[in-house]
């Protein structure tokens, strides 16, 4: 393609203002105190019904055939018949919906809660009283297949009454798709005709082969996943035809000769890709988008991306700069082009899973840096395109996962730097000299764990390789555990048993007795949980397979086996949070109960069972004279060691419906806030609903007193090799990433790095600013914050979650 003349006229920048409207979509509108009982998107922005129409006129057309085989044909018959868009500014094309200002919905997934509230709180999203009424009809047929909610009355009666979050208060989950990304290096170099290819072969093999083909379930298996995906990737080639067919109607309709060249262009690239592999740096991004549209936005809702970016990418930006078909300037505009599409697709999801406030995109990482296979540096000229385009755009996505190792160069933490400097909260950067060392500990590959990438929030995965899962969660709130075990399992707003009988807590006699007793109610809530999650996993497996995306990863044509069934590692992950704010409780027992004895285990049981009322002095004892955890203070950092690595071993003791075990992960987001509110009042002096610590390594807010390095140093105690659970935020001044603390920075990052600690993240925002936003927020509409694992636009959080950002402490170099 010619490249875009126009591109630097109509800037990505100037296109993000004009196209506010959209890119904003779906997201909560007006002051965050107004939004109660109101639909969780923009006005304008509409429930798009295509997809859940063809989905639900394929399953009936296909009753009574193997499931696999419905779900390849179910496919292909949605990229072939639903509404193909270009709008005028596209330089980039592939859509999920019928307009850029709708959202899709997936029905064999999910429909109860949908279908009780397109009436009321979400029938803004669908106005038109027929509409509404075919969406009740599709809800009829998917009745008893939707997938969400299955395992409710299928989980043993023993166990069915913790399924409610409302009863216990300890742990949630959704049902959301983690099922890994496509292997984009080979697909760019064979295109889906290749792996149509290559399937092809594979059906010819198991049928010239009688040991093979005499056990009638695994051929059968087999033949039925390779023809379904067969079939989907078939349908992939034609939806990057159809873009082809429409950019050329187009070109018949265009007066602007400049347009004109673009959408030939556009028509020249979607002919070739994604059937064939690309031969341009545009045509890569054409084929990425058009693949991660089909396989992750209307395959199935799977969050996550994960791919090393700078990586698939740079050889074709290498070759066509080299060959004087492209400049920085024009690919930086092409990334940028990538970025709106992005924001464009946005989830229809419940109000409860609006934590906070926050923006309703799917959540996207990219990967960048890190090093080679070889253990090089593997930075290049496109990670510095990338992280300009960042810092150019300001949008919520993609998010950037930053990969830090020790030969990270300066010049890269300085450009780092930039961009950390205009308060853009979209990076967070991962640790290569802790994370390849705890994969190779779980038996991952070498060579496998050195091309790692982060796909949302915290989670790690393999680009290209079956590794996900299928539920989102479980979120696990830690404090809710100590607060069952001061009350031997009891809940003290209904007075109802719903946890183990710990012991009585007058009988402790050190705070090893209550973090036994906190771990036996975190054993106890966690096998229920596990019970429920298994039970998800397999109703998933049976339902809701995913022929063209497994097709497209490493390994499942030759299995012959989706990605739900065939994986390279059996990973299924928690979500715990809140663990300083157990550890801080603790310090605050063991100082004043156990070794100052200056409170009795009576009297502080009595504050926390009236909320401190009437004992505010007492709750200030307990708030301000015991250590805090984000000071070096071995006191209390030795604490949370154990409770980190305790409860990481007693909820990593249980096993996954692969064979494998749960792993703790830190990808909480902001389950922070929405987790606390069922959380009574705590001895490190919070009070009933009050806020867990954020992230889940965090320190408190505001008890961080003595500098950004003893922060590091309080996080490096826990063990992150023996506990993978830390979601780190810290918060700097603005001056503190200008030029002259470059080298102060840098050495910091270094110090971070050496000490084996996972994951870093800032805000870097005046005071000022956020409140100003709070007060007006129009001003401010693109004002991005780290929140925990995701960034949002401020001004869409909630005024608690927005208060606590304010409330963090300013971290400074002196």
């Amino acid at each position: 393609m010619t490249l875009a003349q126009k591109s630097q006229e109509k800037k990505t920048v100037r296109l993000k203002d004009e196209l506010g409207w959209l890119i904003k979509s779906a997201r909560y509108t007006g002051r965050p105190e107004d939004r109660l009982g109101k639909v969780p998107y923009r006005a304008g922005v509409k429930l798009c019904l295509e997809r859940a129409r063809l989905m639900t006129q394929a399953y009936k057309e296909t009753d009574g055939e193997p499931l696999i085989l419905r779900r390849g044909k179910a496919l292909a018959k949605i990229l072939d018949n639903m509404t193909v868009y270009i709008e005028p500014w596209e330089l980039i094309v592939g859509n999920f919906a019928s307009s850029p200002w709708s959202i899709t919905h997936y029905p064999e997934l999910f429909g109860r809660w949908l279908d009780r509230l397109i009436d009321t709180q979400y029938k803004d999203i669908l106005p038109d009283e027929k509409d509404r009424e075919e969406l009740h009809e599709i809800h009829k047929y998917w009745k008893n297949y939707a997938m969400q909610g299955k395992e409710r009355n299928l989980v043993p009666a023993a166990v069915r009454p913790y399924w409610f979050w409302e009863n216990q208060g300890v742990f949630h989950w959704f049902n959301g798709a983690r099922a890994g990304g496509p292997d984009y290096e080979k697909i760019f170099k064979v295109g889906l005709k290749g792996i149509i290819e290559e399937a092809k072969e594979e059906l010819k093999k198991i049928d010239l082969d009688p040991e093979f083909y005499r056990n009638a379930r695994e051929y059968l298996g087999k033949k039925r996943f390779l023809e379904a995906a067969i079939i989907s990737l078939e349908a992939g080639c034609r939806f990057g035809k159809r873009y082809a067919e429409k950019a050329r109607q187009l070109v018949g309709e265009e007066a602007n000769e400049d347009r004109r060249k673009e959408l030939e262009g556009i028509a020249e690239a979607c002919d070739w890709v994604p059937e064939n592999p690309p031969r341009t740096f545009y045509e890569a991004l054409q084929c990425y988008w058009l693949l991660h549209t089909a396989a992750k936005e209307i395959e199935s809702q799977v969050n996550g991306c994960g791919e090393r970016f700078d990586q698939i990418f740079y050889p074709f930006y290498k070759k066509d700069k080299e060959a004087g078909k492209i400049t920085r300037q024009e690919a930086q505009g092409l990334i940028e082009h990538i970025w709106l599409k992005f924001n464009e697709n946005q989830i229809l999801a419940p109000p409860g899973f609006f934590a906070g406030g926050a923006s309703a995109p799917t959540t996207r990482l990219l990967t960048i840096g890190g090093i080679t296979n070889d253990g090089q540096d593997a930075s290049n000229e496109l990670t510095d395109i990338i992280i300009d385009a960042v810092k150019s755009m300001q949008l919520v996505l993609p998010q950037i996962a930053f990969r830090f190792h020790k030969g990270t160069p300066q010049r890269l933490i300085y450009k780092v730097m930039e961009l950390l400097r205009v308060g853009a909260g979209h990076i967070a950067f991962y640790n290569d000299e802790m994370l390849i060392p705890y994969f190779l500990n779980l038996g991952i590959s070498a060579d496998v764990a050195r091309e790692y990438g982060i796909e949302g929030c915290m989670r790690w995965g393999f680009p290209g390789k079956p590794i996900g899962h299928r539920i989102l969660g479980g979120m696990f709130a830690m404090p809710r555990c100590l607060e069952l075990a001061l009350y031997q399992g009891v809940d003290k707003k209904t007075g109802k048993q719903i946890g183990p009988r710990t012991p009585d807590p007058l009988t402790f006699t050190s705070v090893e007795d209550v973090l036994q007793a906190y771990l036996e109610q975190a054993r106890f809530f966690m096998d229920k949980l596990v019970t429920i999650y298994n039970m998800a996993d397999v109703l998933d497996e049976e339902t809701t397979p995913q022929p063209f995306l497994s097709a497209l990863q490493d390994g499942c044509i030759q299995a012959g086996r989706d990605n739900r069934k065939y994986k390279i590692f059996p990973k299924t992950i928690l979500q715990p949070v809140g663990h300083i704010t157990v550890a801080n409780s603790l310090a605050a027992m063991k100082k004043l109960v156990f070794d100052d004895k200056k409170v009795s285990m009576a009297e502080l049981l009595d504050a926390l069972k009236s909320n401190w009322e009437g004992k505010e002095e007492l709750r200030q004892m307990f708030l301000n004279e015991p250590p805090k955890f984000g000071n070096d203070d071995d006191y209390v950092d030795l604490i949370a060691r154990d409770v980190v690595q305790q409860s990481t071993q007693a909820l990593e003791s249980f096993k996954n419906l692969y064979g494998g075990h749960f792993i703790c992960d830190g990808t909480g987001g902001s389950s922070y806030y929405a987790y606390s509110g069922l959380t009574g009042a705590t001895p490190d002096g919070r009070k009933d609903r009050g806020l867990f610590n954020d992230g889940t390594i965090s320190p408190t807010i505001g008890t961080d007193a003595k500098g950004p390095t003893a922060v590091l140093k309080s996080v490096e105690k826990v063990g992150h090799l023996q506990s993978f659970n830390h979601l780190f935020n810290q918060k700097f001044m603005p001056q503190f990433m200008e030029k002259e603390y470059e080298e102060i920075f840098a050495a910091y990052m270094r110090a971070w790095c050496e000490m084996g600690i996972h994951h870093i993240q800032f805000n870097v925002l005046d005071k000022e600013i956020l409140h100003d936003a709070q007060e007006d927020p129009d001003q401010y509409p693109f004002l991005a914050v780290r929140v925990a694992g995701f960034c949002a636009y401020f001004i869409d959080l909630s005024k608690e979650i927005q208060n606590q950002i304010i409330a963090r402490t300013e971290q400074a170099f002196v």
